[in-house]
């Protein structure tokens, strides 16, 4: 049987992995928006790029950069799922494990998992509507970007 000296040892190093575990998940996130804001630069090359030879060629252009930006409206939605999913159990975890947390820092950690979890609707709805741009965008000339 564990003493509470060494409960208490087990109990922080399972902690000490929890929090490293959020923070890894956390990076990864970050590392995701990083990945869909280079991949939303290259769109707008693209974008550029076509209106170009459209003026130089006059001759109706694939617009590429529909689907690019779709691919990155998708890996904006993949962060942020996991940003909000890391809010969420920092306030329960918050909420669950430490009964004298101040309501001001109890507010703050529900305030970032609600605007959190908006920016997945957000996320969520712009690659919507990016991958129908882009399903359009393959069917034939665009009217309008």
């Amino acid at each position: 049987m564990l003493n509470s000296t060494q409960k208490s040892a087990a109990q922080t190093t399972h902690e000490t992995a929890f929090d490293l575990s959020l923070v890894k998940d956390e990076r990864i996130g970050d590392v995701l928006f990083l990945i869909a804001s280079l991949i939303a630069i290259i769109s707008t090359y693209q974008a550029e790029e076509t209106i170009i030879i459209e003026e130089l060629s006059q001759t109706p252009q694939p617009d590429r950069s529909a689907r690019t930006i779709a691919a990155s409206s998708w890996t904006f939605l993949i962060g942020s799922i996991l940003i909000a999913y890391v809010a969420i159990v920092r306030y329960r975890e918050t909420t669950a494990t430490v009964p004298d947390a101040s309501p001001l820092m109890l507010k703050g950690r529900w305030f970032t998992a609600i605007g959190d979890i908006v920016s997945v609707i957000g996320f969520g709805l712009s690659a919507l509507g990016d991958q129908l741009k882009a399903h359009a965008a393959s069917e034939g000339p665009t009217i309008a970007r």
